[in-house]
C-alpha cells in the first residue's frame, strides 16, 4: 500500500521547528506525499523515519507521490484563468509581443534568455532548448498576474514582503546553497553570470559579486555574494533581491521558483 501523509507525519519530530521550509511539520508531510518534496529536506530524521526514506522516494518515482498530477492540476487552474484574458491588451503591459497563429492569441516574451510563444493552452519553445514543466506553472502565473506597473529601480528583499515569514526560511535555504557552492570561487560564478546574460553592477553593497538579471521582461533579480574570510572568521554569504515592483507580477511561491530556476543555471553540476 502507498505511503500515506499522516505516516510520514508519525516518523517526523513534530515540532514544526520550520527548517524544512514549511511552517509546519504537517505541511511538509503532505508536500512529501503530495507534491513530491525530499523527505531527507527534514534536518531531524532519525530511526523510522530515515528508515522509510527509501520506499519513499520510491513511491514518488513511480508517480504516486502525485507530483505530476499536481503539476497537471496547477496548469490547468492557471490556464483556466488567463483562457479570458486579451493578450493584444496585455502585451505591452507584460513587456510581450502579441501575435496569432491559426487565429490563437499568444504572447511573445524572454523567458531566461529565451524567446517563447505562450498560448492560452500551451507554452512553446525555440528549437533545441528544453523545457521544464515548471516553467508553465511560472508563465502562466505572470500572465496571470496582469501586471502593469513599470519596474521600480528599487530593490527589496523578500522577507520585507507581506506573509513571507514562512516562506523566506526556504529562500535562505536556497541562498545558503548557493553562496556555499562558490565559495572561494567568485570568478567562477562571474563566469557562469556572465553566461547567462547577466550584467555585473555596482549598487552601493560591499558584496563581491554584485549581478542583476532580467529572467522575465518585467521581473529583474539582483544577486548579492559574499566570498568567506577565512582570517576574519565570516563565513560565505548569498542574497537574492526583487524589484519593488515585483509583487504586480509574481506571488511568493513563483517568486521562490524564479530563483530555483536561476539558481539551477548558475549552478549546474
Amino acid at each position: 500500500m502507498a505511503i500515506t501523509v499522516m505516516e510520514v507525519l508519525k516518523n517526523l519530530p513534530r515540532t514544526n521547528c520550520g527548517e524544512c521550509g514549511q511552517a509546519t511539520c504537517l505541511a511538509f508531510a503532505t508536500r512529501v506525499i503530495k507534491e513530491g518534496e525530499d523527505l531527507n529536506k527534514c534536518p531531524h530524521l532519525t530511526g523510522a523515519g530515515a528508515d522509510m526514506g527509501p520506499a519513499v522516494r520510491a513511491q514518488q518515482e513511480a508517480g504516486v507521490g502525485r507530483r505530476r498530477e499536481s503539476i497537471a492540476i496547477s496548469l490547468e487552474v492557471l490556464q483556466e484563468k488567463v483562457a479570458p484574458l486579451d493578450f493584444a491588451a496585455l502585451a505591452e503591459g507584460l513587456g510581450a509581443a502579441y501575435g496569432e497563429e491559426a487565429g490563437r492569441p499568444y504572447l511573445s516574451l524572454n523567458y531566461f534568455g529565451h524567446r517563447l510563444q505562450v498560448f492560452k493552452d500551451e507554452l512553446r519553445y525555440p528549437p533545441g532548448v528544453t523545457g521544464d514543466p515548471w516553467d508553465a506553472i511560472l508563465l502562466y502565473n505572470y500572465i496571470a498576474a496582469q501586471g502593469r506597473e513599470p519596474v521600480a529601480g528599487r530593490w527589496i528583499a523578500y522577507n520585507s514582503l507581506p506573509n513571507s515569514v514562512s516562506k523566506a526560511k526556504t529562500l535562505a535555504r536556497l541562498e545558503k546553497k548557493l553562496a556555499e557552492h562558490f565559495a572561494g570561487r567568485a570568478a567562477g560564478l562571474k563566469e557562469r553570470v556572465s553566461g547567462l546574460g547577466g550584467v555585473m553592477v555596482a549598487v552601493g553593497e560591499d558584496a563581491d559579486v554584485q549581478a542583476a538579471f532580467m529572467p522575465l521582461p518585467k521581473v529583474p533579480l539582483l544577486l548579492l555574494f559574499w566570498d568567506a574570510e577565512a582570517e576574519e572568521g565570516f563565513a560565505p554569504q548569498a542574497h537574492w533581491l526583487f524589484d519593488a515592483s515585483v509583487t504586480h507580477y509574481l506571488d511568493l511561491e513563483a517568486m521562490l521558483f524564479l530563483v530555483e530556476h536561476m539558481m539551477e543555471r548558475l549552478m549546474p553540476d
